[in-house]
């Protein structure tokens, strides 16, 4: 392929992504009228998480590049993945893989999500029935830090560092320093393999 040919494909696919993410931009928009709340906008996210493919991935880059507080390019969220929160920030080369929930988090630039990873908004999100809290108490955002990667299945409720490895199906509710490997349940920091 030449450089004119992938240049005007990538144009007809984000021309053909806005499109798709048309009507669920509408939604979004929506949500100046219902008190703040952010319900259309995470249901025009879960209406093109069902959205497959390349097409997708360009629809999801359209929408989430006009509702999320940063969405850079080169940033991607794959089948099946929505963010909850439209104070979220995704920096260039970010990956959100199949199948994940994303609630009010920094992704840093070279982030790494496998499939089926929850980020929370904090540890306490939902409150907590015996103190009272109520949940708009509790959010706090959570930043996952430069070039990390997060394995399949993990649940993140703390900050990362850059340059981690988040084991597969780890717990993570501790804030993890830069440069470390954890895995487990909790999540609990083990040695360097290299």
């Amino acid at each position: 392929m030449t450089w004119a040919f992938r240049e005007t494909f990538r144009a007809l696919l984000a021309g053909l992504g806005a499109v798709i993410a048309f009507p669920a931009l509408a939604l979004a928009a929506c949500d100046r009228y219902n008190g703040g709340r952010d319900d259309g906008f995470t249901l025009g996210g879960q209406l093109l998480a069902l959205v497959p493919g390349i097409i997708g991935d360009a629809a999801r880059g359209a929408y989430y590049g006009r509702t999320l507080a940063l969405f850079e390019p080169g940033a991607s969220v794959h089948f099946g993945s929505y963010f909850s929160k439209r104070g979220a920030r995704v920096y260039a080369r970010a990956g959100v893989g199949a199948y994940c929930v994303m609630g009010l988090v920094d992704l840093g630039p070279g982030v790494r999500v496998a499939s089926r990873v929850s980020i929370t908004s904090g540890l306490y999100y939902h409150g907590s029935a015996a103190g009272g809290i109520s949940a708009a108490d509790v959010i706090t955002r959570v930043v996952i830090g430069a070039n990390t990667w997060i394995g399949e299945g993990a649940v993140i409720g703390a900050n990362v560092g850059a340059d981690c490895i988040v084991g597969m199906g780890s717990v993570v509710i501790q804030a993890v320093p830069d440069h470390s490997t954890v895995i487990g349940n909790p999540a609990r920091r083990v040695p360097s393999v290299a």
